[in-house]
């Protein structure tokens, strides 16, 4: 498992040895209503920017990545560490679309008069 450090040379190495097509993942802290748990979540740089020719995903540059959010991980965390807002081993979590849907379900109609 290679690690890039959270560091100006740590981000610059990543974003000159990220490869297109490949899975990357971070590991966060979740802050729940129980306590604080690790998750994961997982980026794949699939495009370049037009000037510079820096990997990206979506928005999101490869060194923009690893400086505000490293370090970045190769391989993926063990079973240990939960999925954050996504499909893992065929196990459904929450999306962030499912919580809104909750959330305005609950929402109280308004009296009418």
């Amino acid at each position: 498992m290679t690690e890039w450090e959270r560091s100006k040379r740590g981000a610059k190495k990543f974003a000159r040895e990220v490869e297109l097509g490949k899975t990357y993942y971070i590991i966060m802290t979740s802050t729940n209503p129980w306590g604080d748990e690790p998750v994961w979540t997982s980026y794949v740089f699939d495009h370049r920017q037009v000037f510079t020719g820096g990997a990206m995903s979506g928005s999101m540059s490869a060194e923009g990545l690893c400086l505000n959010y490293g370090p970045v991980y190769d391989e993926k965390p063990g079973s240990h560490i939960r999925p954050m807002c996504e499909r893992d081993d065929d196990q459904l979590y929450a999306t962030p679309a499912d919580i809104v849907q909750v959330r305005k379900s609950r929402d109280k109609k308004p009296a009418r008069r």
